[in-house]
């Protein structure tokens, strides 16, 4: 392991406490908004990127000041049931917390692509959160992508497909990835 790497594994490991009350106060946050919303979510899972995710992002973006740089270091997803759910959702977000940008990712899709169909919020605790609680966890930006459970059930096969799977799929079997997709998109 390189100096650089030690580096960043020191520096990632100091910030790891950090990256988990962030993680449970935005769970917290979305869940209560939630709860208060009429709409039926089937999950809110949430993830701190792994140390080995960030060096591989580091290497892949050539990246200076990776910890940073990176803005997925915490992810949260809400799955909701309702590609119609997806918007009300986003309203709850942008009143939940200081949105950084949204990426949409489901208008104008590519068919092949099923599995990466979301819409990415690039977010902050907002400034009107104060106190000790907040005080380490309010500059940090950190995503939340928001999907139907078919659009996520999609996304984990596609996901075990292309990256876990070590033999590639073969052509003839790619068309029917595909049309498994759009019948995803249509459930």
């Amino acid at each position: 392991m390189t100096i650089s790497l030690q580096g960043l594994e020191k520096e990632y490991n100091q910030r790891l406490p950090i990256y988990k009350q962030l993680e449970e106060e935005s769970v917290y946050i979305l869940r209560e908004e939630l709860n208060n919303s009429e709409l039926k979510i089937h999950s809110i899972p949430s993830r701190i990127k792994k140390f080995e995710s960030i060096c591989r992002k580091t290497e892949e973006k050539e990246l200076k000041y990776a910890l940073n740089e990176i803005t997925d270091v915490v992810g949260l997803r809400i799955v909701c049931l309702f590609i119609s759910e997806i918007s009300k959702i986003g309203d709850i977000i942008r009143k939940s917390f200081d949105v950084i940008s949204e990426d949409n990712k489901i208008d104008g899709f590519d068919a092949s692509k099923f599995g990466y169909m979301s819409v990415h919020f690039l977010v902050k605790i907002k400034d009107s959160f104060t106190g000790t609680r907040y005080n380490s966890i309010k500059n940090i930006n950190f995503e939340i992508q928001v999907r139907t459970i078919a659009m996520d059930a999609w996304a984990n096969i596609s996901r075990h497909l292309n990256y876990h799977n070590e033999l590639a799929i073969p052509k003839e079997l790619k068309r029917d990835f595909y049309a498994i997709s759009g019948l995803f998109y249509v459930a």
